[in-house]
């Protein structure tokens, strides 16, 4: 995306902090990274999935020169974790997840790659990962972008965490089972669902 914006393409792009950048950057908010699997899969059964649950499964990754496949090794290590090797690899994101969904192998995405909501089950990583997400400005002397950007702060990230889907106060967590067709995806509390 940064190279989209520095070759003159965008005025500005919205998603996870670049690696290195010296353009104009602001935090948008922040939006959780989630556990994908097949609706069948024993990650269906647990309310959150602890990261070293992971090493032992079928992985779908990230393309080796897509950012996403950098942040994940680094979170991966940060948390003590090894990862398998993986059963396939994609560039976006959101491939990921439909994968996952159909059974390919478990993905970790970001909460935005949820669109289409994928027809498997998706669960917060335990404990919650947050990321920011961030909106890189070419030129933030620009009047009217310092406006939309204002604007996008002003309204803030859509549905970013697991506990979005359903805000009832009671504490006790939040899973998410998607079945193919589902608009959104049916939330169940622990120890609650049916």
């Amino acid at each position: 995306m940064l190279d989209v914006l520095l070759g003159g393409e965008a005025d500005i792009t919205v998603g996870p902090p670049p690696t290195r950048t010296d353009e104009h950057i602001e935090v948008l908010g922040t939006e959780e990274i989630v556990v994908v699997a097949s609706p069948e899969h024993r990650f269906s059964g647990m309310d959150s999935v602890p990261l070293a649950e992971l090493s032992a499964e079928p992985l779908v990754h990230y393309d080796p020169d897509n950012g996403n496949a950098l942040w994940l090794d680094q979170f991966a290590a940060r948390c003590g974790v090894v990862l398998p090797q993986p059963a396939l690899r994609t560039g976006s994101p959101r491939t990921a997840a439909q994968l996952a969904a159909v059974g390919m192998g478990v993905a970790i995405v970001p909460f935005s790659a949820l669109t289409p909501w994928p027809g498997g089950t998706i669960r917060s990583i335990d404990p919650v990962e947050l990321r920011d997400v961030v909106v890189v400005v070419a030129a933030p002397h620009d009047g009217l972008l310092r406006r939309f950007v204002a604007d996008l702060k002003r309204r803030g990230l859509p549905d970013s965490r697991m506990a979005d889907l359903n805000q009832t106060g009671s504490g006790s967590a939040l899973r998410a089972t998607v079945m193919p067709g589902d608009a959104r995806p049916v939330t169940a509390h622990a120890r609650g669902a049916p």
